[in-house]
Order: structure tokens, then C-alpha cells, then sequence
């Protein structure tokens, strides 16, 4: 029997500049120094709308307004009998984008790109090939 599932946000932002994307820092567990896009799991209680505002606050320091979900994948992880959803919603800024601090021990470093040609050669999360192959 399932002991229930999990939910996992993430935020693509898009600017003039382009798309936001930040770099995990090699302290984090999964993906170390991966490309990737602001996200998090929901709490208890939390409506994924509600998590990603907040994930996002926490990780970058910005304000955004969840317009749509553009990508979704679930996968079971059998070791703990857990689902794992994952929603990535496309996202408008509320504040300024030089209002970005990241949260350090999560993301080294962050950039805007309009296509993940210009990460060549960079290690990538596998979701977020499949978010900008979608786009």
C-alpha cells in the first residue's frame, strides 16, 4: 500500500532577459551542481500554488504570480513507497528582477537563458530538458 504522494514545485520565470535558471550548489544531495529552475516540495496542508510563491521567496527572493502549469512528471520511488509529482508553472515576476539573493546552500549561481544551448557543456536536471524542449 502507498503511503501517499508528494508534491514538488518548480518556477520557470520569464523576463526580457530571458528564463531564469540557478545552479545547485554542490552541497545538495540530488543533482549537485545541475542546472535547474527555483522549486521545492509542498508542506502539509500547502496548495502547490502556495508552495511554489514560496519556494521561490525562499530560494531567490522574488515575488511571482503562478500563471500555468507547463510541464508535469510523476515517478515512484519504491524505497519509500512515495510518489513524487512534479509541476512546473510558468510564472510572471512581481518584483524587481535585481531583487535576486540565493539562498546559498541550495544554489551557487544564477543566469538568464532563452535556450539551454547556452549551458552546453554544463550538467542539466533531466526535467528541465524536458520543460525548454517543451516550450
Amino acid at each position: 500500500m502507498m503511503n501517499g504522494n508528494k508534491i514538488i514545485v518548480h518556477t520557470l520565470i520569464k523576463t526580457k532577459d530571458g528564463y531564469l535558471v540557478t545552479k545547485r550548489s554542490k552541497l545538495e544531495t540530488t543533482f549537485p551542481e545541475y542546472w535547474d529552475i527555483p522549486g521545492g516540495l509542498a508542506e502539509y496542508g500547502e496548495l502547490p500554488r502556495e508552495a511554489v510563491i514560496r519556494e521561490t521567496k525562499e530560494e531567490v527572493g522574488l515575488d511571482i504570480v503562478p500563471t500555468s502549469v507547463i510541464h508535469e512528471d510523476s515517478n515512484l520511488d519504491k524505497s519509500k513507497n512515495l510518489i513524487f509529482i512534479r509541476l512546473v508553472y510558468l510564472c510572471e515576476l512581481k518584483s524587481r528582477i535585481d531583487d535576486i539573493i540565493l539562498q546559498e546552500e541550495e544554489h551557487s549561481e544564477y543566469r538568464f537563458i532563452n535556450s539551454l544551448e547556452e549551458l552546453k557543456n554544463e550538467k542539466i536536471s533531466p526535467f528541465l530538458i524536458e520543460v525548454f524542449n517543451n516550450l
